[in-house]
């Protein structure tokens, strides 16, 4: 996921550790509003995904925004909370979720993203 990190550092201007926080907090999305068996199979395919959902997704805050549950819409708007709270505007948001998508369908391929994220609100813009 290193390289990644580098990506979104290049591309949204964050430092490496909000980037690598920011991207926890998207791939904790993925994970607790996509569809879980395509999930799965699309983080087998993005080492380290599992260990960025832990440090950094969902469970640190407490309280609204320490969880990316919430139903349809409340997950996405949660992970838009928690990224402007770490200081990321709506445009650094935007090209982040831009970013980790095309990465994720370069290494997992197009209909694997898709399925595991297309009926996520918010994302699936980006697909």
């Amino acid at each position: 996921m290193q390289d990644l990190i580098a990506r979104l550092t290049q591309t949204t201007g964050l430092s490496d550790n909000k980037a690598e926080e920011a991207l926890g907090i998207v791939l904790s999305l993925i994970k607790t509003q996509g569809n879980e068996k395509k999930v799965e199979a699309l983080f087998a395919k993005l080492p380290g995904a599992e260990d960025l959902v832990s440090r950094h997704g969902g469970t640190g805050g407490g309280g609204l925004l320490g969880k990316l549950g919430g139903g349809l819409m409340g997950g996405p708007l949660v992970a838009i909370s928690k990224l402007q709270a770490k200081g990321l505007s709506m445009g650094q948001i935007k090209v982040l979720g831009f970013e980790i998508l095309s990465y994720a369908k370069e290494k997992a391929g197009d209909k694997l993203v898709k399925e595991a994220a297309g009926s996520i609100p918010g994302l699936s813009g980006y697909l």
